[in-house]
């Protein structure tokens, strides 16, 4: 029988918490980064170095468990807001999808550095 999506995320999501945890406990304070008035980002999210970092975190751990390399969920999406890609990365979908939350592994940077690679996919054309 093959397991479930659900059950690969949730195999994925404990198998990062405890190598982070086993890397040295608790990251590190985040750093001043992240939402401005509104939950606008305020750091440059078309900064290609936090693109280039982006791509290679969501290559090793979103591509590889559930989304696919350059998925189609996201590759010609313009109207994915920075603030709601962040809070679904940062919280999970709740009840409305699959999708757990990854606040507790990736630091406020980092999780920013995902949704620039997802906003640089939104301005891919599709194949």
């Amino acid at each position: 029988m093959r397991p479930s999506v659900l059950t690969l995320t949730f195999v994925a999501g404990v198998a990062l918490l405890i190598a982070r945890a086993l890397a040295g406990g608790s990251p590190p304070p985040d750093p001043v980064v992240g939402a401005g008035p509104g939950g606008a980002p305020t750091i440059d999210l078309s900064d290609p170095a936090r693109i280039r970092a982006g791509k290679s975190r969501f290559d090793s751990t979103c591509a590889a468990f559930c989304h696919g390399h350059a998925p189609p969920l996201f590759v010609g999406r313009q109207d994915l807001l920075p603030e709601y890609a962040f809070r679904m990365i940062s919280d999970g979908g709740g009840s409305a999808t699959p999708m757990p939350p990854w606040g507790d592994v990736f630091t406020t940077e980092e999780i920013w550095e995902l949704v620039a690679y997802l906003k640089f996919l939104g301005t891919q054309k599709p194949e």
